[in-house]
C-alpha cells in the first residue's frame, strides 16, 4: 500500500476498512449519546492520541528508518508499557516481569542480528528512529490507557469508536497530502487495503482490547515482541528459508512471555 501512495491515505483506507465491520457489528449496540459523552476522554486519549500518533510517527520514521531499526525499537515496548503502568497504576516493577521482558528482547535482538551478536554494523541509528521511538512510547501508552478506559464501554463499542476517532484523524490529515485520488490504485492495493482493515484493524484491536481487559496491560505489551517471529513464520508461506538463529530467537521470545504469564505475575490493577 505504501508503494501507491502517502502513508497517510494508506492509514485512511485501513482503518476506514476496519471501522466497517466494526460499525455493523456495533450498530444494535452503541451505548446512547450520555455514556457516549461521559466517556470521550478515553476515545479521544487512545483513538486519537495513541492509535494514531502511533501509526502517524511510525511510518514517518520508517520514511527516514530502517525496518530493522523498527523491529528494535519496537521490541522496547514491553519495557515501556511496565514504566507506564508504573506510573499510572501505581503497580510495582516486578523483577520476574523485568526478567521476562529482558529475555524476550534477547530473542528480538539475536533475530535482528541474525545470530552475529558481536555484528552491530548493520545497525545505524538516524533521526528517524527517534520519530520511532516517539511511536512506540504511544503503542505502550495505548496498552495501559486501553486496561484503564476500556472497561467503561463493551469491548466492542470501546474498539468501534477509537479506531473510529484514529480514521477521523486521518481523514482531517488528507488535504494536506493531495486528498483521495482512489482511481489511481490498482487491484492488489485495495486486496491489501481491506485485508489490512478487516483482520489487521477490526480483528486485531477488537481481540487485542479484549486481552488487556482479561489480563494486564503489562502482559498485554510482551506480545509484541511475538511480531518479528509470527513474521518470520508466515515467510515460509512465501518460500523463505528460516535458518537456526530464528530457533533460538524464538524460544528466547517465547521463555520470555512464558515468564511474564506466570500466574505469580497476574495483576490486580
Amino acid at each position: 500500500m505504501l508503494k501507491e501512495s502517502h502513508f497517510i491515505e494508506a492509514g485512511f483506507w485501513r482503518y476506514f476498512f476496519g471501522v466497517i465491520p466494526l460499525l455493523i457489528l456495533a450498530y444494535k449496540k452503541l451505548p446512547p449519546f450520555r455514556e457516549l459523552k461521559q466517556n470521550i476522554t478515553g476515545i479521544v486519549l487512545v483513538g486519537v492520541v495513541c492509535l494514531f500518533g502511533f501509526n502517524f510517527f511510525f511510518f514517518l520514521g520508517l520514511m527516514y528508518s530502517s525496518a530493522i531499526n523498527g523491529s528494535l525499537i519496537v521490541s522496547m515496548t514491553p519495557g515501556l508499557t511496565l514504566l507506564y503502568s508504573n506510573r499510572i497504576f501505581r503497580t510495582s516493577l516486578q523483577p520476574r516481569e523485568l526478567f521476562g521482558v529482558f529475555i524476550s528482547f534477547l530473542g528480538v535482538l539475536y533475530l535482528i542480528l541474525k545470530g552475529n551478536i558481536y555484528d552491530f554494523s548493520s545497525i545505524e541509528f538516524s533521526w528517524g528512529d527517534i520519530l520511532l521511538l516517539v511511536a512506540v512510547n504511544f503503542f505502550a501508552l495505548q496498552n495501559v490507557l486501553s486496561k484503564k478506559y476500556g472497561s467503561q464501554l463493551s469491548n466492542m463499542n470501546f474498539t468501534f469508536f477509537t479506531n473510529l476517532a484514529c480514521m477521523l484523524s486521518f481523514l482531517l490529515l488528507l488535504p494536506f497530502v493531495g486528498g483521495i485520488d482512489a482511481p489511481r490504485f490498482s487491484s492488489s492495493y485495495w486486496i491489501a487495503a481491506v485485508g489490512i482493515g478487516f483482520f489487521g484493524t477490526s480483528l486485531a484491536y477488537f481481540l487485542w482490547n479484549k486481552g488487556i481487559q482479561l489480563t494486564s496491560a503489562n502482559q498485554a505489551g510482551i506480545f509484541i515482541n511475538v511480531v518479528p517471529l509470527s513474521a518470520a513464520a508466515f515467510s515460509l508461506v512465501f518460500g523463505e528459508v528460516l535458518f537456526s538463529y530464528h530457533l533460538i530467537s524464538g524460544i528466547l521470545i517465547v521463555i520470555g512471555v512464558l515468564i511474564l504469564l506466570g500466574k505469580s505475575m497476574y495483576l490486580t490493577e
